[in-house]
Order: C-alpha cells, then structure tokens, then sequence
C-alpha cells in the first residue's frame, strides 16, 4: 500500500513538473516563432498552389517547452488567382528547426486546388 502511494505521489510530482517547463509564448517568442512558421507554411502549401503576393500567419495558441515550438496557426496567402487560407499545427525548433506542419483544414479553392494537383495536404 505504502508502495502504491509513493508511486502515484512520483508520478504527480513528474506531471507537474512537465506541465511548468511548458509555457505559452511570449511577444519575442510568438514574433520569431511566427516569422519561421510563415517560412515553413508556404514551403507546405507551395507544393499545391505557388505563393505570389502577400501573406499573412494568425497564431492562434503558442507554446514553447525546451526551446521547441508548439503551434496552432491559420495561414492566408495570395496565389495567381486568388486568396488562400490553410489551419494546422506546427512544431519546430529555434529558426524553424526540425520543422513538422499539419495542414488540418483548407479553404474550398485550396482544396479545389489539392484535388487538381493531385496533393492531399488537409484532412477536411
């Protein structure tokens, strides 16, 4: 019994300390962190529709644990006929390092898009 409760004390000790070492973003981290996720955005979507004119990234929730970046995000860019728009989850390191996107939702002409090019990048 003794045992048993010593080892569920650790194990709440261990949860708490992970969830202290994350910690949602500040304005320095959510700047570079968007800065790098833009990079890695247009990188994921290019492969579909080429990115022509501006873009914009809307971070919706930014945490950071150890120096590598959690985000969900909505990406808005301007292709050769028209305005685009992914949502999905990042994670990378300092500088977009070891970089993982997740396109989960598109708009219609991006998945129009997908169905064309023959690319499947959201999961809608």
């Amino acid at each position: 019994m003794i045992k048993k409760s010593l080892m569920i004390a650790a194990v709440a000790v261990l949860g708490m300390t992970g969830a202290a070492q994350a910690a949602e973003c500040d304005d320095a981290q959510q700047a570079e962190a968007g800065s790098s996720l833009a990079g890695l955005a247009k990188a994921a979507v290019s492969k579909v529709v080429p990115v022509t004119g501006k873009q914009m990234v809307n971070v919706n929730a930014c945490d950071v644990r150890a120096g590598t970046y959690s985000i969900e995000f909505k990406y808005n860019f301007l292709g050769a006929d028209g305005l685009y728009w992914v949502e999905g989850t990042a994670r990378f390191g300092a500088g977009g390092s070891n970089p993982s996107v997740k396109i989960t939702k598109a708009s219609p002409n991006m998945a129009a898009a997908e169905a064309k090019a023959g690319v499947k990048l959201a999961s809608n």
